[in-house]
């Protein structure tokens, strides 16, 4: 007799205008492009309007609406079909900021101990690479849920660029019942943004809620 894998049902429970989740493109309606333009507009509008400390950065740099909608929805295409893509809208001037969320049953035997920790680092990407520096790898706040490591890096690409990474697994469940992996991810050459974005794509996966049914 064959025993059906655990099916993972998730959710992810965010609002604009700090996060915008993309859905397929099978499910873009001309609906929603018009209200995801209008958010679109009132952020711009809202970008150019900041004086002072309200500038995070002072480029003078304005997000096109159009192009920005397309992107995102370029990237949402280009994914695995388990994956999904949120877009931080929260950086002025930077937004949005695409992040990749991945969900997924942990194996049986990297799921406790020594094995299930370094399971974690090599899904989190703590190693391989080209690293300018050493990945520095802390553990996930206590608010997020769970266990699990966030790691941020600095890597050189074939063209001598520097992209830096962040990412953050969370790991529940386990005992009696199967153990998920909730991976949120995020990839940038704009490296000022890094501290201001950072701590949100961790905080994003508190709102990542995963249902199992055997």
């Amino acid at each position: 007799m064959t025993t059906a894998a655990p099916a993972v049902t998730s959710s992810i429970d965010v609002e604009s205008p700090q996060w915008l989740v993309i859905p397929d493109l099978a499910d873009v309606t001309p609906e929603w492009r018009a209200e995801v333009l209008r958010l679109f507009a009132a952020i711009v509008h809202v970008d150019r309007e900041a004086e002072g400390e309200q500038r995070i950065f002072d480029d003078g740099r304005e997000v096109d609406p159009q192009t920005a909608l397309d992107t995102l929805l370029e990237f949402r295409a280009s994914l695995d079909g388990g994956d999904r893509l949120v877009a931080g809208l929260g950086v002025p001037n930077r937004w949005p900021l695409p992040v990749v969320v991945s969900v997924g049953i942990a194996d049986g035997d990297d799921a406790h101990g020594a094995h299930g920790t370094r399971a974690l680092l090599e899904l989190a990407g703590a190693d391989g690479g080209l690293p300018v520096e050493q990945p520095a790898v802390d553990e996930l706040p206590e608010h997020v849920g769970g266990e699990g490591p966030v790691v941020t890096r600095y890597d050189l690409d074939d063209d001598g660029a520097i992209w830096a990474t962040v990412c953050a697994v969370r790991r529940e469940g386990g005992g009696d019942g199967p153990a998920v992996d909730t991976r949120v991810l995020w990839r940038t050459r704009d490296l000022d943004v890094v501290p201001v974005f950072g701590p949100e794509v961790v905080d994003l996966l508190a709102a990542i809620r995963n249902e199992v049914a055997a």
